[in-house]
């Protein structure tokens, strides 16, 4: 289960390297949307690229100071994030970047391989050419990352593929869903696992056969290689 800060004490190292973090934090300029988007918008994007990691104290004040808003909109985009799972509240201490278990981790992929599979038998035979499309274009991206040796590009565009598979679905809960978990299973590397220690290259033609079986008449088929490409390759 997600781990409480108070009852997991870190060393001096551990809390130089955080505190580093925020410190080294250069945000990028607000648009001109409400404030609590664009901070929402900032704080959950370096969640997700480890800006900000597990653990990490998000205290309010700074990071208002940082984006040059209020406390206000800080304090919604942090309940939001919270909401989302991606931030944990801890009552008279403050907010943190959640820490997430193995075991959590495991259910979360669990939930994963069954929103694709879903996805896959609904949608393989009747794949609109577009989706078709979009899909071979974000596989042409992955081999060019992986030759690059470019992880984190080929990170986003592995991503971009699988939540694309599920907007192709055409079945809003199952995007809702999928939504609130995606930044879960990127933290994770749940999607798109940048720990994995096999050929890049080679992952990224698991892809393209995963295209080639939507483009198919088999759901079946389908729905099982997307379990069998999340189980094993925790991609």
């Amino acid at each position: 289960m997600i781990s409480s800060i108070s009852d997991n004490p870190r060393s001096t190292d551990t809390k130089k390297v955080l505190v580093s973090a925020s410190d080294d934090f250069t945000p990028p300029p607000l648009s001109r949307k409400l404030l609590s988007e664009g901070a929402y918008d900032v704080v959950r994007k370096s969640i997700i690229d480890g800006t900000f990691p597990p653990g990490f104290q998000l205290v309010e004040s700074q990071l208002a100071r940082k984006l040059n808003v209020s406390q206000a909109p800080m304090r919604e985009a942090l309940r939001r994030l919270n909401h989302e799972g991606l931030v944990t509240v801890i009552p008279h201490k403050g907010s943190y970047v959640t820490e997430v278990s193995e075991s959590d981790a495991q259910q979360a992929r669990e939930v994963r391989n069954a929103l694709e599979e879903l996805a896959a038998r609904t949608i393989t035979g009747k794949l609109a050419e577009d989706y078709v499309e979009r899909l071979h274009t974000e596989v042409g991206r992955m081999r060019e990352a992986a030759a690059a040796n470019d992880i984190a590009a080929f990170r986003h565009y592995d991503t971009a593929f699988h939540r694309t598979v599920i907007e192709a679905s055409g079945n809003i809960y199952l995007n809702r869903m999928w939504t609130q978990l995606e930044p879960i299973l990127t933290a994770l590397g749940v999607v798109s696992n940048p720990r994995w220690t096999g050929d890049w290259s080679k992952m990224a033609e698991a892809h393209s056969d995963l295209v080639t079986l939507l483009t198919g008449s088999d759901p079946e088929a389908a729905a099982t290689k997307f379990r069998e490409h999340g189980r094993k390759l925790a991609h």
